[in-house]
């Protein structure tokens, strides 16, 4: 057997190398960015949701809100009609955090398993929210529960409501989506005989039609133009997880790829050069 030479051996292994590097395939040298991966972005937010006694401060300070513009109200005079408080139900009333946090580390997000979530009915209430509410109807107000979870979820909705304590928890009060995410004219059917006094919600969508389908700046541009609103017949809940300003961020193209929306996500962020 001859003996290969120094030389020979180092051209016979560049040459191994080379070809081990043409042959891979381009997944080994750049990972693909799955909805897994993007779901991560989530962990936060979530956090601060579930585990932060700041969320739990601001409940509270809603509905103590709440309860001092019901009062002054109260101690008007009186209309012809009777008063109405309305409510948003997730994240307004329900704490569906869980269901957010179940989809951490996987790859899949919204809507799967929400569907499963609501016919659990077992989503917890809001600090506050309850004895509210509870308040309101005893002093003679309705309550009406607007929600964009479809219609088909009702029975357990109001099965989740009514398991807590939550006061007029039956299908003339309870108004899920049926056609349209518009939620003004579910607002209509309560003015028929209502006159709605507060409404409460963590999407601005759950106040005014105005700001539905509005990119990022003409949402903050309409907030301006309502702000003596806010505090005195508006009270937003916070909601990092998810919302309408999400949207906003993609133009409200919702079929955006997972890498596509961290970048759109980012692109909105107001950065501090660093040098």
């Amino acid at each position: 057997m001859r003996k290969r030479n120094p030389g020979q051996v180092c051209c016979i292994v560049m040459m191994v190398v080379t070809l081990v590097l043409v042959a891979a395939p381009a997944t080994a040298v750049a990972q693909e960015y799955t909805t897994k991966n993007l779901n991560e972005q989530l962990v936060m937010a979530t956090l601060w949701y579930q585990a932060s006694a700041e969320m739990r401060a601001i409940s509270y300070q809603s509905f103590n809100l709440a309860k001092m513009i019901l009062d002054q109200d109260l101690a008007k005079a009186g209309s012809s009609l009777k008063r109405a408080v309305v409510v948003d139900i997730d994240e307004t009333v329900l704490d569906n955090s869980p269901y957010e946090a179940g989809i951490i580390g996987n790859d899949f997000g919204y809507p799967k398993g929400w569907k499963e979530w609501i016919d659990e009915a077992s989503a917890e209430a809001l600090p506050g929210s309850i004895e509210f509410l509870n308040y309101a109807v005893a002093k003679g107000v309705d309550v009406f529960y607007i929600s964009n979870r479809k219609v088909r979820g009702q029975d357990a909705t109001i099965q989740n409501l009514r398991a807590l304590g939550f006061p007029q928890a039956n299908d003339a009060h309870v108004l899920l989506r049926e056609k349209t995410s518009d939620k003004e004219p579910r607002r209509q059917i309560v003015r028929k005989n209502h006159r709605i006094v507060l409404l409460m919600g963590d999407n601005l969508n759950d106040f005014d039609s105005i700001f539905r389908k509005k990119g990022t700046s003409d949402r903050a541009a309409a907030v301006d133009a309502m702000k003596d609103k806010f505090g005195a017949r508006f009270i937003v809940l916070p909601n990092p997880m998810y919302g309408d300003w999400e949207g906003a961020a993609y133009n409200f193209n919702w079929k955006l790829s997972p890498p596509e929306k961290s970048d759109a996500r980012k692109s909105k962020l107001n950065r501090w050069a660093m040098e």
